[in-house]
């Protein structure tokens, strides 16, 4: 398995070094082969690895150079035949496999966890309430690229204390990376402290030091989900 995986990811790096990446219908040294033998094989063993790293590693070892940005090209055409063929062979829905390879594309093995995990989550009956309390969170504060600190004596309103114990509760909760079932094992029992906290409180305060502690607990609601998946990519956000 790890002479198979090297060759793999030698022989991906070293042709995209050279230049000679597929184009189009032509893959003459059969890369998108070798790309799916490679993703097959580290979701079929569960076996966590990083491409990025993996890449790297191949990359140190050729005979011509092979820039970050050759090595990222390589990364996104491997992510390309694993969005295939987790869609097209093993069926799953397209914006279920969007949404945890805009997160976890490094690691196969983690993102078909996650797939599949992911999958059975929305098809609860319950996902039609899930999905809503975490995306008013994420819809209010993605236009912001600064990082709102949180200063818990400036809190106005009960509803901004009770988030914010819940936030902590579940940012200190141990969490496996990328799992989803862990993810919202933290997450649904915030439901109603999120629902509450946008019936009682105006996030967009004209204050500005109450409106920046407001968008800060949402950010942290927020980034919550950031090493699992991108739900904005899901239907219904």
């Amino acid at each position: 398995m790890a002479v198979s995986i090297a060759d793999r990811l030698d022989s991906l790096s070293g042709l995209f070094a050279a230049g000679l990446a597929p184009s189009g219908t032509k893959d003459p040294f059969g890369q998108r082969r070798a790309a799916i033998g490679l993703i097959q094989e580290l979701i079929g063993w569960d076996l966590d690895f990083d491409l990025a790293n993996g890449l790297a590693l191949a990359a140190s070892n050729q005979p011509v150079p092979t820039p970050t940005e050759t090595q990222a090209a390589c990364l996104d055409f491997i992510t390309g035949r694993m969005r295939s063929y987790l869609i097209e062979v093993e069926g799953f829905r397209y914006d279920v496999v969007d949404a945890v390879l805009a997160v976890q594309q490094r690691n196969p093995a983690g993102v078909s966890r996650a797939v599949r995990a992911l999958s059975e989550r929305v098809s609860q009956p319950d996902w039609s309430t899930i999905l809503p309390a975490y995306a008013r969170c994420v819809r209010i504060t993605r236009e912001f690229k600064e990082q709102f600190i949180i200063h818990p004596d400036q809190f106005v309103e009960t509803a901004e204390k009770e988030l914010f114990d819940a936030v902590m509760k579940a940012t200190e909760a141990p969490r496996k990376t990328g799992s989803v079932d862990e993810f919202f094992n933290v997450f649904i029992p915030m439901i109603p402290v999120i629902n509450k906290f946008f019936d009682a409180v105006l996030v967009m305060a004209e204050n500005p030091a109450v409106r920046s502690n407001r968008l800060g607990l949402l950010q942290k609601v927020a980034a919550l989900a950031a090493d699992v998946a991108d739900f904005s990519k899901l239907e219904g956000f």
